[in-house]
């Protein structure tokens, strides 16, 4: 079991579960919906670019900066969504917090994965 399958999984189960919770909210209301969904987003792409930085950090310095740019471009951008959303009147602060927490959930489920 490397590495880069433990991650694969762990981007898969929080996308999947991201969509589920998107699906089970919009029961509720499409505000909730909307709220959960960019939450998670931006929490996906936090745990991506982060995969990514890390990966990165330990590289030659050669052309360091070129190779960092994109995923704090990414982290910015995720970062000015976030906040617009937190000042949008209609956000769900509970499905906002559901969203936040599919990373966590998805790297729960691969602690209790059963290896083989």
């Amino acid at each position: 079991m490397t590495q880069d399958a433990v991650l694969a999984r762990i981007r898969k189960r929080a996308i999947g579960i991201g969509a589920a919770g998107a699906v089970v909210s919009l029961f509720f209301s499409w505000r909730s919906a909307v709220s959960l969904t960019i939450c998670a987003a931006v929490v996906i792409f936090s745990f991506l670019v982060f995969e990514r930085l890390t990966g990165r950090l330990v590289e030659p310095a050669g052309r360091r900066i070129q190779k960092l740019l994109p995923p704090l471009l990414v982290t910015v951008a995720a970062v000015a969504l976030l906040i617009a959303v937190l000042r949008w009147k209609a956000f769900d602060p509970l499905a906002g917090a559901v969203g936040m927490s599919v990373v966590v959930l998805a790297i729960g489920a691969e602690v209790f994965e059963k290896k083989e």
